[in-house]
């Protein structure tokens, strides 16, 4: 195996797997660690997408250690750790340590940290994240319930988070070519520098990036950096090209958001305008023991007309039911409710799911008991069409700031 990927989420596992394929890999998407490895030798890339954006250190640092050792068995070539392109963590973590648990797991010296994805309006500039030209801290993403940026620049945010030293590799050496951002890692290492944020404004920066640290055995960052990682591997003639297309699948389709993103909250305001939508109250959750079977019958009475249910929200109603209930508390009811109801209505025949926010995503799939997935056409970017080859089961998994205005109804027509 050529690549093999320990994502933080499962949607931006699906983000860096759509990445690869669109760059002419074959590629494998696992949720959680596979129990066997005869399957693994037909894709050229494997990512194994886990759920530790948030989850407490040394239990984000065990799995991803584990799957670090899952991907040492399929002989991977090159190892990557992949993370939200807006670097969504606390001052604590869990980038950090991760990153620093898998580095002396594999012995290496250096690494970088490449979060941006210009595709996606994130770009990295002197070390400071941007969003679609707005700083990180003021994109809405300072608001974000469980990981608030505040603080756009990352040097010093991962600085918070690691026992080593961070550096960068600015976007005057990226520009001057793969030689010289060898040359600036090397000027790095000399200072004992074992870090480096890298800078990247468009595409063009991956192939140079990629070029110049071809001789780490780990890079890490969004998933911008396998647009260029594949072109590495077509020069030296180990891809093999492929053509896969989506199965057709005739059940009813869902639409399912728990993210608060700005960008989340414009696509439903716009689905639910035109689509019957229900939203799913915290409080009922809760407090409503039979509010289960009361959305599981709306969504079936309306199955005709490709409902959505979401309890996407704005920040200050987030920050009130989290001061009411508690953050962990509700967003694990949350989260167990949407697990128990997708499951329940694919026994109603919805088997074309679209998830928004990585919490919902997680939910989504550990309710479908997925375990594979194969990746299909790209919605939008960061964001591919996926199928479970063992199931007539197709879903699509979007980040929270991802995505058209009218992307529901785009993913829909593509599922």
């Amino acid at each position: 195996m050529l690549i093999g990927v320990i994502g933080d989420d499962f949607t931006g596992s699906s983000d860096i797997a759509n990445n690869l394929k669109k760059a002419g890999m074959s590629v494998t998407m696992y949720t959680g660690i596979p129990k066997d490895l005869n399957k693994k030798e037909t894709s050229q890339a494997a990512v194994i997408a886990l759920k530790i954006r948030t989850a407490p250190i040394k239990k984000a640092v065990k799995e991803s250690l584990n799957a670090l050792k899952w991907l040492k068995e399929a002989k991977c070539k090159k190892y990557i750790f992949k993370y939200c392109s807006t670097f969504d963590s606390t001052q604590k973590g869990n980038i950090g340590p991760v990153i620093d648990a898998l580095m002396e797991n594999l012995k290496t010296d250096f690494t970088i940290a490449c979060p941006s994805f210009p595709d996606a309006g994130r770009s990295l500039y002197y070390g400071h994240m941007f969003v679609n030209g707005i700083p990180l801290n003021e994109s809405g993403m300072e608001n974000h319930p469980l990981t608030p940026m505040t603080d756009h620049n990352l040097v010093r945010w991962l600085n918070y988070q690691t026992k080593n030293k961070v550096g960068l590799v600015d976007i005057t050496t990226i520009k001057n070519g793969s030689s010289e951002i060898k040359k600036k890692i090397n000027l790095l290492k000399k200072k004992g520098i074992r870090y480096s944020l890298v800078d990247t404004l468009d595409n063009t920066d991956f192939e140079r990036i990629c070029e110049g640290t071809n001789n780490l055995k780990l890079i890490t960052g969004g998933s911008g950096i396998a647009l260029g990682l594949p072109k590495i591997f077509k020069k030296q003639g180990l891809l093999l090209e492929e053509n896969i297309t989506l199965p057709k699948i005739k059940s009813y389709s869902l639409i399912m958001s728990g993210s608060c993103s700005i960008a989340t909250l414009e696509q439903v305001s716009i689905y639910k305008n035109k689509n019957p939508s229900l939203f799913i109250f915290p409080e009922k959750i809760i407090n409503k023991p039979d509010y289960l079977k009361e959305v599981t019958e709306w969504t079936i009475k309306n199955k005709k007309k490709n409902p959505m249910l979401y309890t996407s929200s704005k920040p200050e109603e987030v920050k009130k039911n989290q001061k009411k209930f508690g953050q962990e508390f509700i967003a694990e009811k949350i989260e167990k409710f949407f697990q128990t109801l997708v499951s329940k209505l694919y026994r109603e025949n919805f088997k074309k799911i679209v998830a928004a926010g990585g919490e919902t995503s997680g939910a989504v799939v550990k309710g479908l008991g997925i375990k594979e997935l194969q990746i299909g056409e790209e919605i939008s970017a960061g964001v591919p069409t996926m199928w479970d080859p063992n199931r007539s089961i197709k879903i699509a998994l979007k980040s929270g700031n991802f995505g058209q205005k009218d992307f529901f109804s785009r993913a829909l027509k593509l599922l």
